[in-house]
């Protein structure tokens, strides 16, 4: 090898020893960066969890207060002789509400029964707040407009059970008026329509019997609601007494604030307030989303 061909050949080994450090470089670099891409990605989606747990352990939070104000401001005031059988009514959801919280603070619960009976708060003290409403202690300030009472709401919840019921229960808002002396009844017999197809188009009685042959059954032969519950917690992987108990009494509650508007024992003459209205249309509409989340959450 002559002196220029070892020095070519000495330039050629420094070049690839080069080009293979840089290439080592590049290589390091590449997977420091997707490393630091999946570290950056991995703690803003922990942020984002966190940040959604703390708000919704702040809403809970702020319905279990609200719940415990809604039943101070009734418990301030004599017991009215209106809505007899829906009062007692709420005094039984109330109480399933304590009874399954409690099993939630035991730790016993799913996730799936965590999140029943987080919803249960709203229940619980929609229930409560309608009574106010129609005793007239309502929270006036908060009144929508009569355009906004009537406005679409619930539309993704029933559009899972086809949109035959979203169409229903627009009818049933469009019925809220102040003006219309059967505004309560009209939207209460189609909310009731609403809820009871919700219910049996997740839990059919073919699909209930053949899971439970020994169940409850009413005077017609078919399972009764407290059976279609069960089912239907058990779909979740929900076996827990406070929960059926629970779901089970929020049901009676609604279905009884229903008879006693169109059964006219309500006490009260022709109209309601824009009030008394929106309290009404914020039970059924939390009812909705109580049974959406048995059903499909």
């Amino acid at each position: 090898m002559t002196p220029a061909q070892a020095r070519a050949a000495i330039r050629s080994a420094q070049q690839k020893q080069k080009q293979a450090i840089d290439k080592y470089n590049r290589e390091v670099r590449q997977h420091n960066a997707a490393v630091k891409k999946a570290v950056n990605d991995f703690n803003r989606e922990v942020r984002a969890y966190n940040a959604k747990a703390r708000a919704h352990n702040a809403k809970v939070e702020n319905q279990r207060q609200r719940l415990n104000q809604e039943i101070r401001r009734l418990q301030s005031r004599r017991a009215a002789t209106t809505f007899v059988t829906y009062r007692t009514s709420v005094t039984t959801l109330t109480q399933s509400y304590a009874a399954a919280e409690a099993r939630l603070a035991s730790g016993y619960l799913t996730t799936a029964g965590r999140e029943l009976v987080n919803r249960g708060s709203e229940e619980a003290a929609n229930s409560v707040y309608l009574l106010n409403a129609m005793d007239g202690d309502g929270a006036a300030e908060d009144d929508p407009t009569e355009e906004e009472l009537r406005g679409p709401s619930m539309q993704s919840e029933l559009a899972a059970f086809g949109q035959d019921l979203v169409d229903r229960w627009t009818g049933a808002l469009f019925s809220l008026s102040p003006r219309n002396p059967d505004a309560a009844r009209h939207f209460c017999t189609s909310a009731r329509e609403v809820l009871i197809t919700m219910l049996d188009h997740e839990a059919p009685d073919t699909a209930v019997t053949a899971a439970y042959p020994d169940c409850d059954r009413t005077e017609k032969g078919a399972p009764t609601r407290r059976s279609k519950v069960r089912y239907l917690l058990a779909r979740r992987g929900i076996d827990e007494k406070a929960l059926e108990d629970l779901v089970e009494e929020d049901m009676t509650n609604v279905l009884t604030l229903f008879r006693d508007f169109n059964d006219g024992t309500h006490g009260h003459a022709g109209r309601f307030t824009i009030t008394q209205l929106n309290a009404l249309r914020m039970r059924v509409e939390s009812a909705i989303g109580f049974i959406h989340t048995l059903c499909v959450s």
